[in-house]
């Protein structure tokens, strides 16, 4: 029995030794395999890709496009030149062929366009006219679009505009313009000049929103991978040629600029029988505030205990500044001949009233130093310089100028214009330059129209002075003297408004002191592109209101009357 048992122990010990290795490994490999085919599901070709390495194989497909036959030649090579480059071994991106499996054509809805362009509906910066209409367009003899080298869109245009569609160099475009106010022009955004008057279209104004534009977009239809192949072009199209100049908020700096302000002596009297502070800005306000930065050129400093309502000799209380604050005020400007009336130190202590609000000064201040200093602001991108100088006081070096130490006016010189400019010029600004200058009082003796103080005065000559601020680099300049509105000119590369008028004052005695203007200043890219001119009008009640369209063309055609140069 014995010898039995341990025969059969040892032959059991050996078959145990047989079990294969192999069979441990096997097993694994084959759920790892069922894993990835049921489970992971991958494809059985690629099976061979997870133990050896292979190259990858590089698709690289060739696009062809096609245009719409309306698109213009000159759009079809912009597109083209963006993309020409891009290719692999020799391969290229895009071909661009008859019947291509992509297509580009026009479209008015911007959203999704590889590319488009904005045109401004524009008249001559001389025109009474402000606004038009689609439908009054269609009835004009001319509409003439503006294209310096690139697509003017004549097609797609023609089919909003009419048939009478032409295309002009931006220079026949202003001189054509200027001849008769019965033709329209529309160019791109990006080429605006100061000499063009941007309308508003069907009451919409471009500049404010783009609402007032004509948009003509480039779109890619038609193809498997559409949005692939347009961000494509998108982006190559940025690459070389920028983005689209567009109408928008964001681009774009709006400056509100006004005339005389001198809250005091009848106006005084109607702030306190209404015991209504804000009272002179009840219609304007909010106007004025829809800006940026809102300008106002303050002759009349803040005095306790103010009783001046009467006489040459100004103050105002210091309740008036809600006046200001309803308005909008950013920067307070000092050039003014009234504002040390009641002594240097109540100036000083007004200035400082407008920094503890936040409000910035040029064109006066604190002492010399303060006064002469130009005021740089920078908004969206864009780099304002604000310059103002008292001409008529300097000639005389009178009291409202500032001193060493005391507050007041900042004075002229053609040294300190010449370098102040070119110091603006150098840091890339738009420079902005204002004068105090002589006033016109040549008022009749009662109230009719009176053409000698809607032109710049011949002496001292105020169209040399302001003139010269141009030649010397300043894209605009204002004479924020005048009491009553002076005429304006486009001069060479800038342009230029000899007096704005009052905006709060209490001169109702004749029409010319009643009627005001503000300017809308518009800034891309620290380019000045437009400026929009706003007449207002106010009565016995001495509260200021945009002129409704007589009292608007009236004034218009006076200043027109005036500009005999």
């Amino acid at each position: 029995m014995l010898n039995i048992s341990m025969a059969t122990g040892k032959k059991l010990r050996r078959k145990t030794k047989k079990h294969p290795i192999l069979l441990y490994l096997i097993i694994p490999f084959l759920g790892f395999f069922f894993y990835l085919v049921v489970f992971a599901k991958l494809p059985i070709e690629a099976m061979p890709d997870i133990f050896v390495y292979t190259p990858p194989v590089v698709k690289y497909e060739t696009f062809r496009v096609s245009f719409d036959s309306d698109i213009s030649q000159d759009i079809q090579s912009i597109i083209k030149a963006s993309v020409e480059d891009i290719q692999l071994n020799d391969t290229k991106r895009f071909e661009f062929v008859k019947r291509g499996d992509y297509k580009i054509e026009y479209t008015q809805d911007i959203e999704n366009t590889l590319y488009f362009k904005e045109y401004v509906p524009v008249g001559h910066a001389y025109w009474i006219k402000e606004s038009t209409s689609l439908e009054e367009i269609k009835d004009f003899g001319k509409v003439y679009i503006s294209s310096e080298g690139y697509d003017s869109s004549k097609p797609f245009l023609e089919e909003i505009l009419g048939e009478g569609v032409e295309i002009v160099s931006t220079q026949d475009l202003l001189s054509t313009l200027l001849e008769s106010e019965n033709s329209i022009g529309f160019v791109p955004v990006e080429d605006l000049t100061k000499g063009m008057k941007v309308l508003s279209l069907d009451g919409k104004y471009c500049l404010s929103d783009g609402s007032g534009c004509l948009k003509a977009g480039y779109m890619l239809v038609d193809g498997k991978r559409n949005e692939f192949v347009s961000h494509i072009i998108n982006h190559n199209m940025g690459l070389k040629y920028g983005e689209s100049r567009s109408v928008n908020s964001e681009s774009i700096v709006k400056i509100n600029m006004s005339g005389v302000v001198a809250i005091s002596r009848g106006l005084a009297s109607k702030i306190d029988s209404t015991k209504n502070y804000a009272y002179p800005a009840r219609d304007l306000g909010k106007f004025l505030s829809d800006a940026d930065l809102t300008h106002i050129s303050n002759e009349v400093s803040f005095v306790n205990g103010c009783t001046g309502y009467t006489g040459m000799r100004f103050c105002a209380k210091p309740e008036y500044i809600e006046t200001l604050k309803v308005s909008g005020v950013d920067i307070v400007e000092l050039t003014g001949n009234h504002n040390n009336d009641y002594g240097s130190t109540n100036n000083k202590n007004t200035i400082e009233t407008y920094t503890s609000l936040g409000w910035d000064h040029f064109g006066g201040g604190l002492n010399r130093e303060d006064a002469s200093r130009v005021l740089y602001k920078e908004v969206k991108g864009n780099l304002i310089a604000f310059m103002g100088y008292n001409y008529y006081n300097t000639m005389y070096d009178q009291a409202p100028l500032a001193k060493e130490s005391t507050a007041g006016a900042n004075s002229y010189s053609v040294e300190k214009l010449t370098k102040d400019i070119k110091e603006a010029k150098e840091k890339g600004a738009v420079a902005i330059v204002t004068f105090q200058f002589q006033e016109c009082y040549s008022y009749p003796s009662s109230d009719v129209i009176y053409p000698v103080c809607y032109k710049p005065l011949s002496s001292p000559d105020q169209k040399k002075v302001f003139r010269q601020a141009i030649d010397l680099g300043a894209d605009i300049v204002v004479g924020t003297q005048a009491h009553q509105p002076q005429t304006y000119e486009v001069y060479k590369d800038g342009i230029i408004f000899y007096g704005l008028g009052n905006l709060y004052f209490d001169q109702d005695e004749w029409i010319g002191t009643r009627q005001g203007i503000v300017l809308s200043l518009y800034i891309q890219e620290n380019n000045l592109i437009q400026v929009k001119m706003t007449p207002t009008i106010m009565d016995s009640s001495l509260i200021p209101k945009v002129a409704e369209k007589a009292d608007s063309n009236l004034l218009l055609n006076l200043l027109k009357s005036a500009r005999t140069f």
